[in-house]
């Protein structure tokens, strides 16, 4: 799969705070124009969804993100003061070596963050969205934009609403997370996935594609499920947008160094 390494400090694919325009996100490089591939979490934006098992570009999506969306919010005049939970959220179910360096790169960020990782967490982290769900439907509540990474949805067996976990009760995990599908966008609340194929999302949720507005296709990412893929080598990702019908092929980041990570993040400070 083709990537591209991020050189020196990424400020060209990075955006700083503006006021009144709503928080944004580059995920890699548009093949057609050149520039920079930018998704956009204003009013109905979408969850996000990265598809298949290259690791270093999914994770390199999700890193270079964050980053994003952090030197966004740490350059607002309130630096996230507005927030009652942490504006990032990171659950990791992946546990490779890949997945502790974006976690650790986000922990480094000079922003509340929360990380669970491995499958055995309590996943509180779900209850949090549970509360801001509730808390924004109240009159008058602030809602900034909050975000949850997941890593590796594949392994996320606590949150699977199928198979042996589709009688209800059996797995309190899946309700909140339907919840966050259903219900998050409305209300500012985005979640930012990773799953290695199409088959492992279908096994989780039932109709769990339809929740997503965008989707990032990379390798080995098997059949869409309904969704129209164009055809590939295999060497190149898409980027989808599924409420305007459109495909663009693009090149994801690869996941940058621990060391580049780190330095990033305390440089926001």
């Amino acid at each position: 799969m083709r990537v591209r390494r991020v050189e020196g400090d990424g400020a060209g694919f990075f955006r700083r705070h503006e006021s009144g325009r709503p928080l944004s996100a580059c995920v890699g490089v548009d093949e057609a124009s050149g520039g920079a591939l930018r998704l956009e979490f204003g009013a109905g934006g979408g969850h996000v969804l990265v598809v298949g098992r290259s690791a270093e570009a999914a994770l390199g999506i999700l890193v270079m993100m964050l980053f994003d969306l952090a030197t966004q919010v740490t350059g607002a005049a309130d630096r996230g003061s507005a927030y009652t939970t942490p504006p990032f959220s990171v659950m990791d179910f992946h546990g490779s070596e890949g997945a502790r360096v974006f976690g650790e790169a986000a922990m480094a960020l000079p922003l509340p963050v929360k990380l669970e990782r491995a499958t055995d967490t309590a996943m509180t982290t779900l209850s949090d969205f549970q509360y801001e769900l509730t808390r924004r439907g109240e009159p008058g509540a602030p809602s900034p934009a909050k975000f949850l990474f997941l890593c590796g949805l594949q392994s996320a067996h606590g949150i699977r609403s199928r198979g042996a976990y589709a009688e209800d009760g059996a797995n309190p995990g899946a309700a909140r997370f339907g919840r966050l599908l259903r219900e998050g966008p409305a209300n500012s609340l985005h979640l930012i996935t990773w799953c290695n194929s199409f088959a492992n999302i279908d096994l989780t949720v039932a109709e769990g594609l339809g929740f997503f507005r965008h989707v990032i296709v990379l390798d080995g990412a098997g059949p869409g499920q309904g969704l129209e893929v164009p055809d590939g080598d295999g060497e190149r990702a898409w980027y989808l947008d599924v409420g305007e019908g459109r495909a663009v092929p693009m090149t994801p980041f690869a996941l940058p160094a621990a060391d580049w990570c780190e330095s990033f993040a305390r440089g926001l400070g």
